[in-house]
């Protein structure tokens, strides 16, 4: 008989190769018919089983990863394929459940501590891929989202919170020593800047200060693109 041990490994190497897979398919699929098909099949009857995975295995980023790498493929508006009919509630259906994945991968992953050799591998990469998952489904143009503080929906909010508890929990020399976390940082606060400065307008002080301190470094940046995206985010605060 199978040892519940190896029935786990094998549904990890399932999971795994089913979200890349799954994620191949969202990328490929440009048009909104094709990504309608696909959205409609993996929701919401296998949402909940690959969130309950992340929260299954959130210390296994080799498990993780590829999930959320499949949520922030799904959240991508690329070739305008997530413009839905105005009466068609799918727009902040997915934000929504962008928003579980970001907030149960983010309460989980806060608690794990991992040696410094291991931060990226472990901890860093999937915040990264969070931000950028945030980023895509921020500026996307497909979600309104005064209808979540209308009717009383905190999808947003807790994903924002769990975005500045991320932050806080990274090491601000480390936000411009991994290239590709300081490059879907500072595009997420960049688009947060421009179209949610009213949240930004409501943090703690010292969280403030935190991510002003943040461009302040931004702006000496090798990457150009991290450089560009401080002075515009720098300009929306200021302008606001």
């Amino acid at each position: 008989a199978e040892t519940p041990l190896f029935a786990a490994e094998e549904a990890k190497k399932a999971l795994i190769g089913l979200a890349r897979d799954l994620r191949g398919l969202a990328f490929a699929f440009n048009t909104k018919t094709s990504y309608m098909m696909l959205f409609d099949w993996i929701y919401p009857s296998y949402t909940p089983i690959l969130l309950h995975a992340m929260e299954l295995w959130y210390r296994e980023p080799q498990v993780t990863t590829p999930v959320l790498k499949l949520f922030a493929e799904l959240v991508q508006n690329r070739s305008q394929r997530l413009q839905f009919d105005a009466s068609s509630p799918n727009g902040i259906l997915l934000f929504r459940e962008a928003s579980k994945v970001i907030c149960s991968y983010g309460s989980h992953i806060l608690e794990v501590e991992v040696a410094k050799d291991q931060i990226y591998a472990m901890k860093l990469k999937g915040i990264s891929i969070c931000f950028s998952m945030l980023k895509a489904a921020l500026c996307g143009s497909y979600v309104n989202f005064g209808v979540f503080r209308l009717y009383g929906d905190d999808a947003l909010d807790n994903a924002l919170k769990t975005f500045v508890k991320l932050l806080l929990s990274i090491p601000q020399s480390d936000l411009l020593d991994y290239p590709k976390l300081s490059q879907t940082y500072y595009v997420l606060l960049e688009c947060l800047a421009q179209d949610h400065m009213s949240f930004l307008a409501t943090l703690e002080p010292s969280v403030f200060l935190y991510i002003l301190s943040s461009i302040s470094e931004g702006l000496t940046a090798l990457d150009t693109m991290v450089c560009t995206g401080c002075c515009a985010t720098l300009d929306h605060i200021v302008t606001y």
